[in-house]
């Protein structure tokens, strides 16, 4: 690292560590107060972050600083804020074909301008957790640390790396990485967004299905043979015309439980929604005769049960709204939720004493 790198880089201070295990940190610039992120590499390719540098790549993080010291790369890119695609899985969610083909068109288009680079620039780490979802709907790709630029000459992959599950066979030592290593990665995607599964579970039928099984041959020669035919195929697999705002996710409105489209948690949450009904309905004071003051504590008790019951099940991506789903600590975040659901509980708790009071329910001494 040179004086100047040195200099430039001490204008950035941290103020929040993003993942401490991987040397991730947000930084504001002190000048400006632009918020970026701050990345620590061990494991990088030089080349790649380079040309980056030099020619931003519509789709990926703006990178604005670069500098090697003691074997290692420090990386300043632009902050992107938003869900990744994992975040949203893992909430229950499942895409329409439409909707998961309009991401998967507008990764294509990413990976079209890396692929496109001289040598092409290959991603090899494609994966919910590596896709971002703005505010506005579009879609960002994260994460160059296992990028690499093509090598026609090479005949395997000399350091295995990837993802279990969407790493091609190719990046475990059975060939060379190449476009088609990408493509095998954004088909076990498309299979995800739309069937919740990988395709070694279950693969969609109809066109789609034909689509991922493609993508996903063991053979890299049986693949497509680039993004922009792969972009030629899904075109051809959109059902109806649309885009992706109006085709959301399939069960953006059915209750949590639902969501998946499992047999065993639909009957999980038939059976928690009955209990609930059954005892907030039954519920009867000590000493009250049943009445119209028996009946609206119950539906009271009903109205914020039901609340508690949406909201630890991210009814409507509620926790982003909250700022819950930013948490990337899943156990922080799960006390966030019983912290909130508590705050439920005891504001139910205050308008049923308030209520009792006022109706002189009850006596205090």
């Amino acid at each position: 690292m040179t004086t100047t790198d040195a200099c430039i880089l001490s204008c950035y201070q941290e103020i929040a560590v993003l993942n401490p295990q991987h040397g991730i940190t947000l930084v504001q610039h002190s000048a400006n107060g632009t918020v970026y992120v701050k990345k620590i590499l061990e494991t990088y390719n030089a080349d790649v972050y380079e040309y980056l540098y030099r020619h931003h790549v519509k789709g990926t993080p703006e990178i604005v600083e670069i500098a090697e010291q003691g074997g290692r790369l420090i990386v300043i890119e632009e902050y992107i804020s938003g869900q990744t695609l994992r975040t949203i899985l893992d909430n229950g969610n499942i895409f329409t074909e439409d909707a998961a083909i309009t991401i998967v068109e507008e990764l294509c288009r990413i990976l079209l301008e890396l692929h496109s680079a001289n040598p092409p620039i290959l991603h090899r780490d494609i994966k919910p957790s590596n896709i971002i979802r703005t505010a506005d709907g579009s879609i960002r790709l994260l994460d160059m640390n296992a990028a690499r630029q093509a090598d026609p000459l090479k005949k395997e992959d000399t350091e295995l790396i990837g993802t279990v599950g969407y790493a091609a066979p190719e990046q475990y030592g059975f060939g060379a990485s190449g476009v088609q290593t990408d493509i095998y990665a954004v088909g076990v995607l498309l299979n995800e967004l739309v069937t919740g599964v990988l395709p070694k579970e279950r693969v969609p039928r109809g066109k789609l299905g034909k689509i991922i099984k493609k993508c996903t041959r063991i053979d890299p020669k049986d693949r497509y043979k680039s993004v922009r035919e792969l972009l030629s195929a899904l075109a051809s697999c959109r059902s109806h015309p649309g885009d992706y705002e109006h085709n959301t996710y399939r069960n953006n409105f059915l209750p949590p439980g639902f969501r998946s489209r499992k047999p065993m948690n639909i009957l999980m949450a038939l059976f928690i929604y009955a209990f609930a009904f059954s005892v907030c309905l039954s519920f009867t004071a000590k000493g009250i005769e049943p009445g119209f003051q028996t009946w609206a504590e119950r539906i009271i008790y009903l109205f914020f049960t039901l609340l508690m019951l949406l909201f630890t099940g991210n009814y409507l991506d509620i926790w982003s709204f909250m700022g819950i789903s930013r948490i990337r600590n899943a156990l922080l975040r799960f006390i966030a939720v019983i912290a909130f659901d508590a705050l439920l509980a005891a504001i139910m708790l205050l308008i049923m004493i308030f209520a009792a009071l006022i109706m002189g329910a009850y006596h205090f001494v």
